[in-house]
C-alpha cells in the first residue's frame, strides 16, 4: 500500500480524492477548517462532525472535549496539541481528524501541524503504511501524546523551581510573596487546563483498540503493540498529572504553613519587645509621681530607678531569649 501524504499548497485536493478511490492507496489530506465543508461533501463525512471541526474556538478555551465519535463510514478524533509557555501557560492547538479505510483528513488552524514531524515517524516505521489508516493515526497520535510528555516535563521542572524557591529564603521572593503564589497558581491552572485534555485520552485510544461491529477502521493485531505503546504513554501522563497536583497541593499547605509559622515569630518578638518597654514604663512612671516617694528630688533616687529598669529590662531580656521568643 503506498502513501500520498497531501495537503500542501501544491497539491490538488481533487486529484488526492481521485486516488482515494483507487486499490492499495491510503491518502492523509490537511486542512484549514474553511476548506473542510466542500471535501466533507465529497466524502461524505458526517455533518455533526464536521460541525465540531469548523466551529471557532477563542483563545485559551475549548473549541471541543477531547473525544472519539463513530460513523458508519469513519470515525471522528477531536485531539490537542499542547506546548507551555516561557510564562507557564499552556498553550492549545486543537486538531479534528476523520479517518475512513483509505482516507485521512486533517483539520488545523495553518502552522499547528508539524508536518515534517509526522513525516519522519511515517519514515522511521515505513511498516505502518501497509496498516492504512490505523498506521497513519498511530502516528498522529504518538505525536499528540508525545506533546502532553513534554509539556508534563515542563510543568514538572517548574514545580521543582517552586520547591526550591518556597525554602530558599531569597530576598526576591521575600520583598514580594506573591511572587511564588503567582507562580503557582498560573502553573496548577495550566495543570488543569492539561488534565482537561489528557485525561480523555486514556478513553480515545481505548476505543480505538477496541474493534465494534461494522467497524470502519478496525486495527489489526499487528497494530496492537504500537497503540499499546501510545496507550502506555497516555497512562504516564495522566499519573504525572495527578503526581503533580499532589505536589502542588503540599507546596501551597507548606507555604501557607511558613507563613503561619513566620507571623507567630514576628508575633512573639513583639510581645516580647513590648513586655521589655513595659518594664521601663512601669518603673520610669512611678518615679515620675509629683508626689513625694523614696528618693524623692535627691540623686541617689534617679540612680536607683535607673538600675531597677536597666537590671529587670535585662533579666526579663535573657529570659525571652532563653525561651527564643526574641
Amino acid at each position: 500500500m503506498r502513501n500520498r501524504v497531501l495537503g500542501e499548497p501544491s497539491t490538488d485536493i481533487g486529484q488526492a480524492l481521485r486516488a482515494a478511490s483507487e486499490p492499495d492507496v491510503v491518502v492523509w489530506i490537511e486542512l484549514t477548517p474553511a476548506e473542510l465543508p466542500p471535501v466533507a461533501e465529497r466524502l461524505g463525512l458526517h455533518l455533526h462532525a464536521v460541525e465540531d471541526a469548523t466551529k471557532p474556538r477563542k483563545e485559551l478555551e475549548f473549541g471541543q472535549r477531547t473525544k472519539l465519535d463513530r460513523y458508519p463510514t469513519h470515525v471522528f478524533l477531536y485531539l490537542y496539541r499542547t506546548s507551555l509557555g516561557q510564562d507557564g501557560v499552556l498553550q492549545l492547538d486543537d486538531i479534528a481528524v476523520f479517518a475512513s479505510p483509505r482516507v485521512v483528513v486533517c483539520v488545523h488552524e495553518i502552522g499547528v501541524m508539524a508536518h515534517e514531524d509526522l513525516a519522519a515517524r511515517w519514515a522511521e516505521h515505513p511498516e505502518l503504511v501497509k496498516h492504512g489508516s490505523a498506521g497513519l493515526l498511530y502516528g498522529l497520535l504518538d505525536l499528540v501524546v508525545d506533546s502532553h510528555l513534554q509539556t508534563v516535563d515542563s510543568i514538572s521542572d517548574r514545580v521543582d523551581d517552586m520547591e526550591e524557591l518556597l525554602f530558599d529564603g531569597a530576598d526576591d521572593i521575600d520583598d514580594d510573596p506573591r511572587v511564588l503564589q503567582r507562580r503557582g497558581y498560573a502553573t496548577r491552572k495550566s495543570l488543569v487546563r492539561l488534565r482537561r485534555v489528557a485525561q480523555p485520552m486514556r478513553e480515545l485510544v481505548g476505543g480505538i483498540m477496541r474493534s465494534e461491529e461494522d467497524d470502519s477502521t478496525p486495527v489489526d493485531t499487528a497494530m496492537m503493540p504500537y497503540y499499546q505503546d501510545v496507550y502506555d504513554h497516555v497512562l504516564r501522563v495522566n499519573d504525572s498529572i495527578e503526581g503533580l497536583r499532589d505536589l502542588l497541593t503540599t507546596i501551597y499547605e507548606t507555604r501557607l504553613a511558613m507563613a503561619d509559622h513566620t507571623l507567630n515569630t514576628v508575633m512573639k518578638k513583639l510581645t516580647g519587645w513590648a513586655a521589655i518597654i513595659a518594664v521601663i514604663t512601669a518603673v520610669t512612671g512611678f518615679y515620675g509621681q509629683n508626689v513625694p516617694y523614696p528618693g524623692f528630688l535627691r540623686p541617689w533616687g534617679f540612680w536607683t530607678s535607673t538600675f531597677v529598669w536597666v537590671g529587670m529590662s535585662a533579666g526579663l531580656f535573657f529570659f525571652l531569649r532563653r525561651r527564643r521568643w526574641i
